[in-house]
């Protein structure tokens, strides 16, 4: 994964210089003296792979460069180089479109979803309160959080489709 690596933090820098005047930028990217200096290039590279390391590591140095949308960069350095469609995924959980399951088919296929996403979350817990929580990695800890989060998003849909369902009711009678 180094040069896929080195790759997208290239393009995601590109797009970001690119896009956000310099003026505007709040993170300060190593750019080389002489673009076709392939050595100069690698030297910056290895140099911007820390500072987006540094963003998405630590919460202090996102918040400090919020505003700037790295991780939306990144996000679109990734679909151009992998046509990987993770614009389109990161698009449907910030702007979700309002299906409402409403088909025996679709209430289905929202309890499969709902019970792997809730499965894997308690699973997850179980791992890591096993001796208390004080000896898991951050890394640990924020990906239980990140799959109980998604357990909590699909339950609400199915609240959801309750309460679309009640509303439906009351607007008939």
């Amino acid at each position: 994964m180094t040069g896929a690596k080195r790759a997208i933090v290239a393009r995601a820098v590109d797009l970001y210089v690119s896009e956000i005047a310099e003026a505007h930028r709040t993170i300060k990217f190593n750019l080389p003296a002489d673009p076709l200096d392939s050595e100069q290039f690698l030297e910056c590279n290895k140099k911007n792979i820390k500072i987006i390391d540094d963003f998405f590591a630590d919460n202090a140095v996102r918040s400090k460069h919020f505003r700037d949308n790295m991780e939306i960069f990144v996000a679109r350095a990734i679909d151009e180089i992998f046509e990987a469609g993770l614009c389109e995924i990161l698009k449907q959980k910030l702007f979700p479109e309002q299906l409402i399951p409403q088909t025996e088919g679709q209430l289905d296929q929202l309890l499969v979803e709902t019970n792997s996403s809730y499965t894997a979350a308690v699973n997850e817990c179980l791992r890591v309160f096993r001796n208390g929580l004080g000896d898991d990695s951050e890394e640990e800890l924020e990906i239980l959080e990140s799959k109980l989060l998604s357990a909590r998003e699909m339950l609400d849909k199915n609240v959801g489709a309750i309460e679309h369902e009640l509303n439906r009711r009351k607007n008939k009678q």
